[in-house]
């Protein structure tokens, strides 16, 4: 790690203040050596060269062994110096210089192993489409972030490193049971709260968490605000197709039943929707050939509607108004069926009485009219008979024929308006819709005065 940072990889470049270091231990090192050797004694003075070349290896792997190898040959050019070219002497220095730049070959390895991880890490910090944040525990200040975590939260990276990540959480309840967890165990998993954001005052988030060394630990950070969303507008169409009135039936594309509303099993005298789901439904339609007829017609059209007879729990058919639709994905390709039906068995039979009182409004009209007829004709005789023996007797039986005559022609009247009404009802409320014109004899019928 470099400077506390997990995710910060090394800069292999000479710009800093470690190649200063390097060259000042690695001087110092040799003034010792040359005062010990100018002492007569070398036993330690050598050992201080590991100094700057474990630092050169560390900091700079790639180069470490190379100046480690300048270092040994320094080294043994004040070796020869000093010994006047000692067999023995550049032998034993030869061994300590090979060790040394063994040191520094085995360290530079292991830094550039270091690196490699460093630079995967890196990697995976930055890139990673999931937020990421690293927290000190003391005042759960924030270290580091990506920019999938700051961009997720409206914030740039630097304004996040100067904000407490406690105060991220829009949650208090679900804050102290999270850090209370965390303080009890290595890692936290999938935690669902809302966090603030500038973008739209919160973020519906999934956070993780593991502690790592160096009291810090790291969370990751998955927003599933539209997955929230979505699931609450799943949530209100559910309910809104549970608590319709409408009775209403989800089925497979084999006309298999998934799922009733309750409306539905109260119009089939259902109690729960395990009796009537996992049901193919032809066994609930009254006609064979109806159900032939919508399986065969839906996949062409895509809807079909119309008035059915299906067959309720106790064997009882009725009648229902009945809309059924092919449900499609986003591509097109159908994946359900959704059928609603409304009970109009009321209506059918309030449509039969109506129809049933309009037929016989029209006898009742018709034999108005007959019965007219059949009073002014006995009617015409007497009068024709009363006017051949004229006297008072026979004026007075001329006056009431005429009054009776006035009689009926107010009750002509009356029936040609109760014609008018039936007309009305006809051909506004559709009462008699199926009712065949019968013709009105007595509208045709002219009458004749006596």
């Amino acid at each position: 790690m470099k400077n506390g940072n997990f995710f910060t990889g090394q800069d292999e470049s000479f710009a800093g203040p470690w190649l200063f270091i390097v060259i000042i231990t690695a001087i110092i090192a040799f003034l010792i050596n040359i005062v010990s050797f100018s002492n007569g004694t070398n036993m330690v003075a050598f050992h201080l060269l590991y100094i700057p070349a474990i630092i050169a290896a560390y900091w700079y792997p790639r180069r470490g062994p190379v100046f480690a190898g300048i270092l040994s040959l320094a080294y043994l050019g004040i070796v020869y110096y000093f010994t006047r070219g000692a067999m023995g002497d550049l032998m034993t220095s030869g061994i300590l210089c090979v060790v040394l730049i063994g040191v520094s070959v085995v360290i530079s390895g292991l830094a550039v192993h270091m690196r490699k991880n460093e630079m995967k890490y890196q990697g995976i910090f930055n890139h990673a489409e999931a937020g990421i944040v690293l927290v000190n525990h003391a005042g759960w200040s924030i270290a580091e972030v990506n920019e999938p975590f700051a961009g997720m939260l409206g914030y740039t990276r630097e304004e996040l490193t100067k904000t407490s990540f406690a105060d991220l959480w829009l949650e208090p309840a679900v804050k102290e049971t999270f850090f209370a967890q965390l303080s009890t165990h290595e890692n936290i998993q999938k935690t669902e709260t809302r966090f603030k954001s500038r973008i739209d005052g919160e973020r519906w988030v999934l956070v993780s968490a593991g502690n790592l060394p160096d009291n810090q630990f790291v969370c990751t950070i998955i927003d599933i605000t539209d997955r929230k969303k979505a699931e609450e507008a799943l949530l209100i169409k559910a309910h809104a197709i549970s608590s319709s009135i409408n009775a209403i039936a989800i089925l497979d594309l084999d006309y298999t039943v998934r799922y009733v509303n309750r409306s539905f099993l109260n119009m089939m005298e259902y109690q729960k929707d395990e009796e009537y789901s996992g049901n193919h439904s032809s066994r609930f339609f009254d006609s064979p050939q109806v159900f032939n007829e919508i399986r065969d017609s839906l996949p062409k059209q895509g809807s079909w509607s119309g008035e059915i007879s299906l067959v309720k729990n106790n064997k009882t058919p009725f009648f229902a108004l009945t809309c059924i639709n092919l449900v499609n994905d986003e591509t097109g390709k159908p994946i359900s069926i959704m059928a609603s039906f409304i009970d109009i068995t009321d209506r059918k039979q309030m449509e039969s009485v109506k129809k049933k009182a309009l037929e016989q409004i029209g006898q009742n009209i018709e034999q108005f009219a007959i019965l007219g007829d059949h009073i002014r004709n006995p009617l015409a005789v007497i009068m024709g008979l009363s006017s051949l023996a004229p006297g008072e007797i026979t004026d007075k039986i001329i006056l009431q024929s005429r009054e009776i005559d006035r009689i009926i022609t107010q009750l002509d009247a009356g029936w040609v308006e109760s014609d008018k009404v039936r007309e009305f009802i006809k051909r506004y409320y559709q009462a008699d819709s199926a009712d065949k014109e019968q013709p009105d004899t007595a509208m045709k019928r002219k009458y004749r005065r006596p």
